[in-house]
């Protein structure tokens, strides 16, 4: 349809063009206006909800306060040469997604020439929620806790919120990796 709409329109434009020149070389009288078809667009109606912004994927923001222990309130020691990496942490997204702690990583590397390193293994001792955010259902808080070396390369720890596609829910989607920024977290 949209094709016929266009070789309707450089119909017109061609025909426009000519009476133009014609015009201005003083050949022809002004013509009579004559009417122009217009194109109605039909509804269809799509068996699926619209999209937001017209596609699925969502758009995280993702606040962080690092902070690190030896030992936290009792319940957790970090093993010699480790540390306890404390992430205060604020997710927030334009669009409604599930979230819980498995959104989560860290990529992390000791040394500059290492490989980088990614890990998961976030503590139990956690305080994230599991709902959903975005589109007006807020943001979620939490405290999340992980053990890694205590000796890292410059720019590491580097936390993120991913989660691969074929584990996520719901309609909007998480595309890429989202790199958390230091920042206000309440």
């Amino acid at each position: 349809m949209l094709d016929r709409v266009v070789g309707i329109m450089k119909g017109f434009t061609i025909i426009l063009v000519l009476l133009v020149s014609l015009l201005a070389a003083g050949c022809v009288s002004s013509p009579a206006p004559t009417p122009v078809p217009t194109v109605t667009p039909t509804a269809t109606v799509s068996p699926v909800p619209t999209l937001i912004g017209n596609n699925d994927e969502a758009h995280i923001q993702f606040f962080y306060s690092p902070g690190t222990e030896t030992e936290y309130g009792g319940m957790q020691k970090a093993a010699p040469g480790y540390l306890l990496y404390i992430y205060k942490v604020n997710v927030s997204s334009d669009k409604p997604v599930q979230t819980s702690l498995d959104w989560f990583g860290v990529e992390y590397k000791v040394n500059e020439t290492d490989p980088v390193q990614d890990s998961r293994a976030f503590i139990p001792y956690i305080e994230y929620p599991e709902k959903t955010i975005g589109s007006g259902l807020g943001s979620a808080r939490g405290e999340i806790f992980i053990e890694l070396p205590a000796k890292m390369a410059p720019g590491y720890p580097k936390i993120y919120y991913y989660k691969p596609l074929d584990k996520q829910q719901g309609q909007y989607k998480i595309y890429d990796k989202v790199y958390g920024v230091v920042g206000d977290v309440q």
